[in-house]
Order: C-alpha cells, then sequence, then structure tokens
C-alpha cells in the first residue's frame, strides 16, 4: 500500500492508496518558496516596469485627478495589505491626496465583503482611504462601452473615469478565464450583473475544450476579458497593473509591475510553467486536495474545476477538502436525491436541458452558490464526486450530488464500490488549489457538456 502525504493546515494528511491500485502519478506543481524581499522587488519594479511608463511617472501625469486601486477581494494571509502600502507610499510621495484615492475591490456578482475583512486585508497604511466593491446590481453606476459580439461592456464608473487605474491582482489557474488576474478585474471583476451573465455563458461548447490554463487566442472567455480592459483604457485615463504568483504560503513567488497586457502575459506565464502538470492519460482516481486554497468550501471547491480533467469520463474525483478556517457562515443545501440519482438524472436531462434549467434557478442565488452548482452540474454529468471534509462533515454539510465523507479511507471504500476491485489508476494532486493538468492531447479526452463550462 503506498501511502502518499499531502499538505493539511498546519501538518500532513495521510492517502493510503491500496494495494491493488496502481499509482500512476503524484502531480506537485514546481513553485518556489518567495523570496524574503520580494517587497523590495516590488518596489523596483514599480520604477522599473515590464513595459510603459514608470509609476512615478504616471502618478505625475494623474496627480490632480481620481486615482483608483483595483484589487483582488480580501483574503486573510494574503499580501494586499504590504502591497498596498508599498504602493501608496509612492502614491503620497507624489504628493497626492488620501482624498483622491479609492479602492475598489473587483466582487464581480459576489456578495459585498464586511468593513472587518476589509480591515483586516489592508491594514493601517490604508486607514481613511474610501473603499468599496463592485455594486453589480445598480445599472446607474456603469458606462457602456460598446459592444463584444453578444455582451453589452458595463463597467464601473468610478472605476472607468478614473484618470489613473492600478489594477493589484494574483494569477492563478482559473478555470474559465485561464488565469485570473489582469484584465479579469475589469470584467467580470467590476462589471454589471448582465455584462457577467453574458460573459459566463461564453466558451460553452458540446465539445471538449480545456479553458484552464488556456490563453486568449484558445480561450474565448480570456479573449473577450481582454478586448473589455482594452476599451476601459481607450475611454479614459490610463491603467497601470501589478500581478503576482503566490507560493503555499500566499507570499509572492514572482511579481511585476507596467501596463496590463505585457504585465499578466509574463506572470501568467509563469503560471502556466509552475503549475501546469503533463499526465500520462486521464486516470480512474483523481485524488485532489485543495491546498493551498483550503480555507473554507468556496475556495476548496476550486480544487475540483482546476484538475477534473485529470480524472477520465465516469472515473472518481475525490476533493480533500480541508476548510481549515471554517465554513464562512454556509449552509446546507437541501436536496431531496441522493448522489447517485442526482447524477443520474443529470445524465438523462443531456447537457442542453441542464444548462437551460440551471440558468433559470440559480438567476436569484448569490455569485458563490451560482459558481458551486455550474461547477458541479457540469462535473456530475461526467464524474462521480466524492469529498473528503471533517469540517464539514461534522457540521452536516452536504451539496447536491456530493457524497461527503469524514475519512479518506471511507471515501476510498466508496470509490472501489462504484469502480470495482480491478487495478484502478490513481493520480494525486497535493496541491490542487493552484494545479492543472496539461492533456497531450484533449480530442481524445472526452465530449464536454456545455453545463462543464458554464
Amino acid at each position: 500500500m503506498a501511502d502518499i502525504q499531502v499538505p493539511w493546515g498546519t501538518g500532513k494528511l495521510s492517502v493510503p492508496i491500496p494495494s491493488h491500485w496502481k499509482l500512476v502519478q503524484v502531480a506537485e506543481p514546481a513553485l518556489r518558496p518567495a523570496p524574503e524581499d520580494w517587497p523590495e522587488r516590488l518596489a523596483m519594479a514599480l520604477q522599473k516596469p515590464v513595459a510603459g511608463e514608470p509609476l512615478s511617472n504616471m502618478l505625475a501625469a494623474a496627480k490632480d485627478g481620481k486615482i483608483t486601486l483595483v484589487v483582488d477581494p480580501p483574503v486573510p494571509q494574503s499580501p494586499l495589505g504590504k502591497i498596498i502600502e508599498i504602493v501608496l507610499r509612492e502614491i503620497r510621495h507624489a504628493g497626492i491626496a488620501d482624498e483622491q484615492l479609492e479602492i475598489v475591490f473587483a466582487t464581480g456578482s459576489h456578495p459585498p465583503v464586511s468593513p472587518d475583512k476589509v480591515e483586516a486585508c489592508l491594514g493601517p497604511a490604508a486607514e481613511g482611504i474610501a473603499w468599496r466593491t463592485n455594486p453589480w446590481s445598480e445599472s446607474h453606476g456603469y458606462i457602456h462601452l460598446g459592444r463584444i459580439g453578444k455582451l453589452d461592456v458595463q463597467i464601473d464608473r468610478g472605476v472607468v473615469e478614473s484618470d489613473l487605474r492600478i489594477v493589484i491582482s494574483s494569477v492563478s489557474p482559473h478555470l474559465r478565464a485561464g488565469f485570473s488576474g489582469g484584465y479579469k478585474m475589469f470584467l467580470p471583476g467590476c462589471a454589471h450583473l448582465s455584462s457577467i451573465r453574458v460573459l459566463r455563458r461564453q466558451g460553452v461548447s458540446r465539445k471538449w475544450r480545456q479553458l484552464v490554463g488556456a490563453d486568449a487566442g484558445a480561450n474565448p472567455v480570456r479573449a473577450t476579458t481582454d478586448a473589455a480592459g482594452a476599451m476601459v483604457d481607450a475611454y479614459h485615463g490610463n491603467s497601470f497593473s501589478i500581478q503576482y504568483l503566490l507560493d503555499g504560503e500566499n507570499n509572492p513567488v514572482s511579481l511585476a509591475a507596467g501596463e496590463p497586457m505585457p504585465t499578466y502575459q509574463m506572470v501568467s506565464k509563469q503560471c502556466a510553467v509552475a503549475c501546469g502538470i503533463m499526465p500520462e492519460r486521464p486516470a480512474d482516481v483523481l485524488i485532489a486536495n485543495a491546498y493551498p486554497r483550503d480555507r473554507d468550501p468556496w475556495q476548496c471547491f476550486k480544487c475540483i474545476s482546476n484538475t477534473c480533467r485529470a480524472a477520465r469520463p465516469d472515473g472518481v474525483i475525490i476533493c480533500l477538502a480541508g476548510c481549515h478556517a471554517g465554513l464562512d457562515e454556509i449552509k446546507p443545501m437541501y436536496w431531496p436525491l441522493k448522489p447517485a440519482w442526482t447524477r443520474k438524472l443529470l445524465r438523462l436531462l443531456g447537457p442542453e436541458a441542464t444548462r437551460s434549467l440551471t440558468d433559470r434557478f440559480i438567476a436569484p442565488l448569490a455569485g458563490d452558490f451560482q459558481k458551486f452548482i455550474r461547477l458541479t452540474v457540469g462535473i456530475l454529468q461526467r464524474n462521480h464526486l466524492l469529498m473528503v471534509s471533517p469540517t464539514m462533515a461534522e457540521k452536516g454539510m452536504s451539496f447536491p450530488g456530493i457524497t461527503m465523507f469524514y475519512s479518506v479511507a471511507d471515501a476510498l471504500a466508496a470509490a472501489e464500490k462504484i469502480l470495482g476491485r480491478g487495478p484502478q489508476r490513481v493520480a494525486v494532486y497535493p496541491a490542487g488549489g493552484v494545479s492543472y493538468p496539461v492533456m497531450r492531447n484533449p480530442k481524445s479526452v472526452a465530449t464536454a457538456t456545455n453545463g462543464e463550462n458554464s
């Protein structure tokens, strides 16, 4: 029996692979620890950008205007507070008053963040600076910049009308946008709900396509996002971008600053090299650990979307969801059918009917619930989905179509019951929160459903 140790909170979790199964891959990302002097490197990058003018020059040009910092939603242990402190030092050195500044959290259609979380994230350096989240339901707060296909580009008025936008975001694998960061901070981060909904439907295809890790040339969602960002910059003002790649301790392994597109492209390529892992072929059993995005259920679910293509169709995906920071006030989702029957129902309905019903019923739900349902509906049509989470199991948590377990051993036994006692091929992603498979021959994998990419 192979005993694989994966990161789990401050320690390790044992994953005992049955002796009659074949361990074909332990897919570790190639993320080195962040350098201790990363704050000094950031300060230098602000004055020696990847492309475009140094931040000091751009601040001088916007000295009498409005400056908006567009940033990631606040997450504990994020380096965002330290990064903003360094940026604010440059802004104040340029003689710009705090009254000219605003911080906008690019939350898309997610609920507003609490003042307590913002205060803990930003730290004392940003005290007194106005901040807000994206008001996605207030139509008067947006400017219509034009159309991209069927998508009306409506972006937050305050962001668009700023003389200088300083975009600060991490770059990591993303189910639909390829990677997070870049102009995704404007669309969907600072967009109206109607624009966000149309964007969510892009990339939907009856044929298989892997969007996680894909650039704009192969990813219609990223192509639209980048085009919308260019429309913002063409309308008014300028944008300066700070992008960074995080290690397992949530410190910047690498970072870059400058014009938005070159900066994003540089860091996303570094992310692809470090986090994209090539499997021999899809496994019968995929064990995906949510580390290092394993704080709460919503963060844990990301490892499923990141790694699901490493499992064959009708294979079993076992998600290890630590939820070490608790449940983030998430309540159990009542569903009358058992997971096996839920999956049968979804497969019977087919992709088109499932997508239509999903769109109808999730519209009133908050962004996190919408994302979860879209994710699980698509993957359940393709795979059996099991979840190991002592935290959620102890609280009696349940989600439609997902079987919950307290221990890894119980989940492995359930997987064997589903697949039989044959010599199943097993792949383990110890850091599934930041890694993803790069398929050698995508066409040979499977035909996807519309729900999978929605």
